[in-house]
């Protein structure tokens, strides 16, 4: 049975969660003067894309509350893990940040034979941002008009259909191979450097489906440009409520959710880790980024140190059973 997201305490009305948060900063008689310089983000992956975007989103308010800017630095490469390990190797001092995510936290250090990071001990849970689920759409041009018939075209020609990903390593990846498995189908992967790229694949006619998260399949699917067959979550959506779940679909219990959150090295001391899950606690729980983000599908998340790290911990376990089952492995 698949299992989704383990859920973050739920966080979200306003001032209320922002106060509560606040009993966790560093007294001022600490006398450390946290952040006395600009911060990097760095995102693994290319600009454009889902994690991306969710950066610039959440950085204005976040540097408004450091009272610092916080730069984004985009290192993308090898399903997330490039960017991630520049950060497991900085200084643990809340100069370097991840936005890490699912896909390389939990799902690439599995795929490839040679991470170079582990995300249990090469890092320190900070503060989750959002989840969301993933959706599965197909060029206009296929003619398919559902899952069943997407399984079906696909069964009937064997290896003629090929799907896009955003990186051998990423959880939309293993998302499209763990439908595969379970639909017993055989499809070929195409691998793009990021969402972005690989939408742009899709919209060509180069490829003929795609895993992707609601916030950038919204305005394609709006536009007619791109056509829904599901969404991966448990539930319909809201702001798709004709698009049918997987689980509705033919594949019961399938409910896999993307995630995103801050991370930083190990070792990073603990009055600087409260300092920053209060700062991004307090942007993702304003109204007006709420707003964004629950206009694009995602659900903002907020969370202790300590319940993010769970989540990911659980995760990374979830993920790795998974590569084991579907046999995903990039080199």
């Amino acid at each position: 049975m698949l299992t989704g997201l383990i859920r973050f305490t739920a966080c979200i009305a306003g001032m209320s969660c922002a106060l509560g948060l606040q009993a966790q900063l560093p007294s001022a008689s600490s006398g450390r003067a946290y952040p006395n310089r600009p911060i990097r983000l760095i995102v693994p992956f290319p600009p454009g894309g889902s994690s991306d975007s969710v950066a610039r989103v959440v950085v204005q308010k976040f540097s408004e509350g450091l009272g610092q800017p916080v730069v984004i630095e985009n290192r993308p490469g090898v399903g997330g893990l490039l960017g991630s390990e520049a950060v497991a190797k900085a200084a643990p001092d809340g100069y370097t940040l991840l936005l890490g995510s699912v896909s390389s936290l939990a799902v690439a250090p599995h795929v490839f034979s040679n991470p170079r990071i582990d995300p249990e001990t090469h890092f320190a849970a900070i503060a989750p941002i959002l989840s969301s689920p993933l959706t599965v759409i197909a060029r206009p041009t296929l003619h398919v008009g559902s899952i069943a018939d997407l399984v079906a075209l696909a069964k009937r020609k064997p290896g003629a259909l090929n799907y896009g990903a955003a990186g051998v390593g990423t959880h939309v990846y293993l998302t499209a191979e763990l439908f595969k498995k379970l639909a017993v189908f055989d499809a070929v992967h195409v691998p793009f450097q990021g969402g972005a790229p690989a939408m742009a694949a899709l919209l060509a006619g180069n490829i003929d489906y795609k895993f992707d998260v609601v916030n950038t399949t919204l305005p394609q699917a709006r536009a007619g440009k791109v056509k829904v067959l599901a969404v991966t979550s448990a539930k319909r959506i809201a702001l798709m409520p004709e698009v049918p779940t997987l689980a509705e679909s033919g594949f019961p219990g399938f409910d896999t959710t993307a995630w995103m959150g801050v991370v930083g090295p190990a070792r990073l001391p603990a009055e600087i880790v409260s300092r920053l899950n209060f700062e991004v606690g307090k942007a993702v729980s304003s109204r007006d980024l709420n707003e964004v983000y629950v206009s694009q599908g995602a659900v903002p998340e907020v969370a202790s140190p300590g319940v993010f790290a769970e989540t990911i911990r659980r995760e990374y376990a979830y993920w790795g059973a998974v590569v084991r089952q579907v046999g995903a492995k990039a080199d």
